[in-house]
């Protein structure tokens, strides 16, 4: 890199509200003030004060008509529109990806460090998940399928780019080496807030769930449950499939949609619960680690970064198949154990705060 002044570029993909990812980007636009910042598309009203105040740029992508409401139908032009972010005066670019923005041209002489969350998911093990959420007809099916076989192509062209590459877990460092071929730099987990208050030792009846509206995250079989087993859920949180479900399973007493909360919301309903549910496939689950710190125990699917978080019979429990049946025989060992609240919210001692967060990406970059 040239010498000072140092000119720092952060890069993502989607800006439309405060999810884990873009909370990633909020840490580092802290530890860059100076940063300019590029995305696909999204809008700054629902961001944090931190990235509202900045200058952000964003691609072609969003000027074209309602895009917050069609954006996963133009997947196929991501990787074009990630490459056209012209960054040729950056001496550092910091991308947070999801599932582009580690494609990014970077200017001979810069370094690019790639802090990713995932490879794509739709177009790699969980496309299975993903692809009933958006509604095709048998030709546009054909059409879709070509464009993610064309996307996977450019996705493993587009993993060697990148100087340094961290991932968010271990279990996305196992993706990055079985579908890129490439082994990370390191893992470092993502930050996460820790309860301040006091742990609360008497719980009220019902279990939360945080934003569990994306395909990977199995919304779907967490209410079913709650539908046909009867327990009182609360759901946080926005996504794709939100409204969907809350039409469909809105009607029942035992199951409230929170919608987005404040962060006092926040920590009274998780310090409170019974216990958190984890549907799906997380990459890492910051949820869950932000529950744990409350003294709160979990309930997940064993898979994904909650393995990594999670300490079986100590600060939660796992079922291992998306069956009723098998739901309700954990959770029914759940509600019998006798959970040491305390000893749960101690239990997080690998995970990331926002100060050792920061050290390690400095650290990192310093290398």
């Amino acid at each position: 890199m040239r010498n000072n002044p140092v000119k720092v570029a952060l890069v993502t993909e989607s800006l439309w509200k405060m999810a884990g990812s873009n909370r990633v980007l909020d840490v580092l636009a802290q530890i860059y003030p100076q940063a300019d910042i590029f995305a696909l598309f999204g809008q700054k009203e629902k961001l944090s004060g931190n990235l509202k105040e900045r200058k952000i740029g964003f691609t072609f992508l969003n000027r074209i008509p309602f895009i917050k409401k069609i954006y996963r139908y133009t997947f196929f032009l991501w990787p074009i529109a990630i490459e056209n972010i012209d960054l040729s005066s950056y001496d550092l670019i910091i991308s947070v990806s999801s599932s582009v923005a580690h494609g990014v041209i970077t200017p001979l002489g810069s370094m690019h460090m790639v802090y990713l969350n995932t490879p794509m998911r739709y177009a790699w093990d969980l496309t299975f998940l993903y692809k009933n959420v958006v509604g095709f007809g048998f030709f546009k099916r054909v059409v879709k399928d070509f464009f993610l076989t064309v996307n996977r192509a450019w996705d493993v062209v587009a993993a060697r780019r990148p100087d340094v590459l961290i991932a968010n877990s271990k279990f996305v460092s196992r993706r990055a080496k079985k579908y890129w071929g490439r082994e990370v730099d390191a893992v470092t987990y993502p930050p996460s807030e820790r309860f301040s208050g006091e742990i609360v030792k008497e719980r009220e009846n019902y279990f939360v769930a945080g934003a569990p509206f994306e395909p990977n995250k199995k919304g779907d079989f967490l209410l079913e449950c709650a539908k046909k087993l009867g327990f009182n859920l609360k759901i946080m949180g926005d996504g794709s499939m939100k409204r969907k479900l809350k039409r469909k399973y809105g009607k029942y007493a035992n199951i409230e949609f929170l919608d987005w909360v404040t962060e006092e919301e926040k920590w009274k309903t998780l310090s409170n619960a019974k216990g958190f549910l984890v549907g799906g496939i997380e990459d890492y689950g910051i949820f869950s680690c932000e529950a744990i710190s409350c003294g709160t125990p979990v309930l997940a699917y064993k898979g994904g970064g909650s393995v990594e978080i999670i300490k079986e019979g100590k600060s939660g429990l796992f079922f291992s198949k998306w069956e009723v049946r098998e739901f309700d025989k954990v959770m029914k060992k759940f509600n019998k154990t006798k959970w040491n609240y305390d000893e749960i919210a101690r239990s997080l001692e690998n995970a990331n705060t926002l100060n050792s967060f920061k050290k390690k990406i400095i650290s990192l970059v310093v290398e």
